[in-house]
């Protein structure tokens, strides 16, 4: 992994779970990490687990950027350019989720999911593109997909329509932006991380009642360690390879 020292890597979602993760574990092998939060509560989480991971290499640079919103997402990378020249990896990892369904759910619940995990997405790699760009660099984006966005989930019922509709979205943004850098710069490439059940907050934040803390116990299921280490085997593998997808599960997962 050497040759990820001294990289800039943009994450989005930094201030936990898989985000929070991938961070560490970058700044661990002495990469510069810029961490992606949209309040001042989750920067100030990022700096107090920052500060409890040591003293290493790399660094972690909180910033307030809600991906949801354009102003700050140019601002931020504008920022990025002025201190760093640009960034070399994006990692795409923000992401909510709502109960509900479509036809019924709360519009505005629905708008959330689309604004961050769509809309978002699309903002922040079209201004990280430009950045590596102009820092004329072997760019890289990191997709943090799920499964969700190949088949759908064994619920006994519906439950994250939306969230779902946004993952898959998800992965055929990946494939027109793999065939759009064949043609415009072959300088960057696009990658799309598809886990299963990762034991983190957000079946909570979402209101999925059921995957809880006794599902963990019972039920195989996949650790924000694990996709770090599928994002750090991606981000090692040679220029010349292409990893397009990786869909992956715990051993035995029944979902």
């Amino acid at each position: 992994m050497d040759h990820l020292r001294h990289k800039v890597v943009v994450i989005t979602g930094a201030a936990h779970g898989i985000g929070a993760q991938i961070a560490e574990d970058l700044v661990k092998i002495g990469t510069t990490v810029i961490g992606f939060e949209p309040t001042d509560e989750k920067v100030e989480e990022m700096l107090t687990k920052m500060n409890s991971w040591g003293n290493f290499e790399g660094q972690l640079i909180p910033c307030k950027c809600d991906v949801s919103k354009e102003e700050d997402i140019k601002n931020a990378f504008e920022g990025i350019v002025a201190a760093y020249g640009g960034t070399d990896v994006l990692i795409n990892n923000a992401a909510v989720g709502k109960e509900g369904l479509i036809s019924t759910g709360v519009i505005k619940d629905l708008i959330d999911v689309v604004d961050t995990n769509i809309y978002g997405l699309i903002t922040c790699t079209r201004y990280a593109i430009n950045s590596m760009v102009k820092k004329d660099v072997l760019g890289h984006i990191i997709n943090i997909n799920s499964i969700c966005g190949h088949y759908m989930p064994p619920f006994a019922e519906p439950k994250i329509n939306m969230y779902i509709a946004s993952k898959r979205a998800m992965t055929v943004l990946n494939t027109l932006l793999k065939n759009e850098f064949q043609l415009i710069n072959r300088k960057i490439k696009v990658s799309s991380i598809s886990p299963g059940i990762v034991r983190t907050g957000i079946f909570k934040t979402a209101g999925i009642s059921f995957i809880n803390e006794e599902f963990f116990q019972k039920y195989p299921h996949l650790t924000v360690k694990d996709v770090s280490n599928v994002v750090l085997l991606v981000l090692s593998a040679p220029r010349g390879i292409q990893v397009n997808e990786i869909i992956f599960h715990a051993l035995h997962e029944i979902y």
